[in-house]
């Protein structure tokens, strides 16, 4: 009975946490471009994001408009967080991938910025316009590897 108990608890902590690292929708290689950008977002890692987001970035709808202001901005915001405080960004797939061009796919996700302290969710804020994100991201032709083009 007791170890009936710790499986469902187990199972309960599991689900959760095995969706935020791999966001329904979401296969291969852009899988492992999100994982790597939770990754950075989770460890307050600024060199880590700088390195998945393309020298080309732009924004029209974003006040961070280009590759030096997002970054400005996310060094901001780890800057504010309390050393003890730790984020975890959660995404949720909106619309299927879409294939542009050879080298480019269209996504559309709601991106939550959970912040924790010991386990414990303190607050969770939704990102971009009507809680969603309209992103663009690239594959480099020489590495293979994806970075962000476009957020709206």
């Amino acid at each position: 009975m007791l170890f009936e108990v710790f499986q469902a608890g187990i199972s309960l902590f599991r689900e959760p946490h095995e969706t935020r690292w791999n966001p329904y929708g979401l296969q291969g290689d852009i899988l492992l471009f999100f994982r790597d950008f939770k990754k950075s977002i989770d460890s307050k890692d600024v060199q880590r994001i700088q390195n998945l987001i393309s020298d080309n970035y732009y924004s029209k709808s974003f006040v961070n408009q280009n590759k030096k202001q997002i970054l400005s901005w996310f060094q901001e915001v780890f800057q504010k967080i309390p050393s003890v405080v730790y984020p975890s960004l959660e995404i949720d797939v909106c619309k299927a991938p879409e294939i542009r061009g050879e080298n480019e796919v269209y996504l559309v996700l709601r991106a939550t910025l959970n912040l924790h302290f010991l386990g414990i969710n303190l607050a969770s804020q939704l990102f971009g316009n009507n809680s969603r994100i309209s992103m663009l991201i690239e594959r480099n032709t020489n590495s293979g590897l994806f970075s962000i083009t476009n957020m709206e």
